[in-house]
């Protein structure tokens, strides 16, 4: 729920190239500079090391970010842009774009697509071959320094952009440091960049085969989710995890290739969807536009139920579902819950956006009248990926506004996807209350939500989660409602028909969590929370 309180960690992430000709590095430093362009010198390349400033001690995931990558044999900002312009839902607080054109050209800044690229911005990133980046962070994350895409000169010109999680973060970071290995950011994006130049140096050529050997070793060691694009100054490749925990799919046009979080990226700058990058699959495009594949890692599919319920557009489609057929049949499966009830309503109105497709096949299910009961102020950030309660607040407050000519005097079924800590709920029962409405019987899309997750959603400590210590009752009561029905695990599965990770609902991880690895996460989660707060 958004931000009224523009102080907290909305800082303009800039920075300029400084060369230290004492320890042979190039530096990034905050500055008033937004691009930085990377020269390549030969003689210095394979000694260089980029550094970037960070200020906050714990470990972020670059959790739910939009990636693109694409390769072509024209100019490719313009559909670099374009498509994080189509994954801006994924992230709001920052956006880069690196190139390559001779020499690596790199824009990445805090604030929305729309923002940060500029015409003239487009026109310094030059090259055929480019990867972009659209950032969310987890509460009191610092954005200066981890925004992406990161990129090193050792052994080779490398970039990176991530979506996802890794869960050993600590313990892979703490042993390449014992290795004399240098970080500057707490991004989980940078110790994979690392890894991966570590493993690309031990190859002979720099080419496909190198990168998936490089690459496989580097799977075998990392726990948690990753979709990965990436660069060379002669390539495009990219990488899932083998559980394909996040999304990632490949493109193509005339004389291009594309690979993208969502499909909609894809589709919006005129590219073909050729396919879903595999669970364990890595894809290597070079500049003749030959394409090499290979499955590294055995598949495990357990993709993130949280995809298909809130988080990715609805006209994407994500490993061969549609989103919006998959939230229509989140809404005939609550239906099912509700004939069984007995219980009569005048009217059906969805919370907007993710919940409306639901709303739809509820209402035609049961023969009910579907209505808008909100008006979304469309310009307020997705409240669900906002870092802070306090922010999450006050954006409720300006972003949904009753119609009150739906709403007065009727018994009314509010369809909603999610209930993570019942405070958001609570506000927009009472929207509808203050306006009049007679009941209101509260549905959600998702089963209860009782586990952390590990993996790149955002939701909280496990005693931030209402549904661990609380029962339907108490639920309904704390937040106001008339009645609450929760979509059933089985109901979930049914709607998707994919495997899926369902951790943070019944607590069976597809990857090994410690219960140290667990106490890590709560104490994380509160040093951050510590941290957020002693700013604003």
């Amino acid at each position: 729920m958004a931000a009224l309180k523009l102080k907290a960690f909305y800082f303009t992430m800039v920075s300029i190239m400084a060369w230290d000709s004492t320890r042979t590095s190039r530096r990034h430093r905050s500055a008033a500079v937004v691009c930085i362009t990377m020269p390549r010198r030969a003689a210095a390349s394979s000694a260089s090391r980029l550094v970037t400033t960070a200020d906050f001690s714990s470990p972020i995931g670059d959790l739910m970010c939009g990636i693109i990558g694409v390769i072509s044999k024209s100019e490719v900002s313009g559909d670099l842009c374009n498509g994080l312009l189509s994954l801006q839902h994924r992230g709001q607080d920052a956006a880069g774009i690196t190139t390559f054109g001779g020499e690596f050209h790199a824009i990445k800044e805090a604030g929305l697509v729309s923002t940060v690229f500029s015409k003239e911005h487009l026109k310094k990133l030059e090259g055929n071959l480019g990867i972009g980046h659209v950032r969310y962070p987890t509460c009191g994350t610092v954005l200066r320094g981890d925004s992406q895409p990161f990129y090193t000169e050792r052994p080779t010109l490398i970039s990176i952009a991530q979506n996802g999680n890794i869960v050993n973060y600590n313990e892979l970071k703490e042993e390449m440091i014992r290795g004399k290995e240098i970080f500057d950011t707490q991004s989980d994006g940078e110790l994979i960049l690392k890894m991966l130049a570590s493993e690309v140096s031990k190859e002979k050529a720099y080419d496909a085969d190198s990168f998936f050997n490089a690459t496989r070793r580097m799977m075998d060691r990392l726990n948690g989710s990753y979709s990965i694009v990436g660069m060379t100054a002669k390539a495009l490749f990219a990488f899932r995890d083998p559980f394909a925990l996040r999304p990632l799919i490949l493109g193509r046009k005339a004389d291009s290739y594309a690979i993208a979080s969502e499909t909609v990226a894809l589709e919006t700058i005129g590219y073909k969807v050729e396919r879903d990058i595999q669970a364990g699959e890595m894809v290597f495009i070079d500049k003749s536009l030959h394409v090499k594949s290979k499955i590294l890692k055995e598949a495990k599919p357990a993709h993130c139920m949280f995809e298909w319920v809130y988080f990715a557009r609805p006209d994407s489609v994500l490993d061969k579902v549609g989103v919006y057929e998959a939230r229509l049949n989140l809404g005939r499966e609550l239906a099912k819950l509700w004939k069984e009830t007995g219980k009569q309503v005048d009217v059906v109105i969805p919370v907007p956006d993710t919940a409306r497709p639901s709303a739809v096949a509820f209402a035609e299910e049961l023969g009910l009248k579907y209505t808008e009961g909100f008006i979304k102020n469309r310009y307020i950030q997705r409240t669900f990926i906002m870092a802070s309660q306090e922010k999450r607040d006050g954006a409720m407050k300006l972003k949904l506004n009753p119609l009150i000519k739906e709403v007065k005097g009727r018994r009314i079924a509010l369809l909603d996807d999610s209930l993570v800590r019942g405070t958001t709920s609570r506000k927009i029962i009472q929207l509808l209350r203050d306006a009049g409405a007679k009941e209101v019987h509260f549905l959600l899309t998702c089963p209860p939500i009782r586990s952390p997750c590990f993996y790149g959603i955002d939701m909280s400590t496990k005693k931030e989660l209402i549904a661990v210590e609380h029962s339907v009752e108490e639920i309904r009561k704390t937040i106001g409602a008339d009645s609450l029905i929760y979509q059933t695990l089985e109901g979930l599965k049914r709607a998707i028909a994919l495997p899926l990770c369902t951790a943070c609902l019944d607590g069976v991880y597809p990857t090994n969590i410690s219960e140290q690895t667990m106490a890590r996460f709560e104490r994380q989660r509160e040093e951050e929370k510590q941290f957020h707060w002693s700013k604003v």
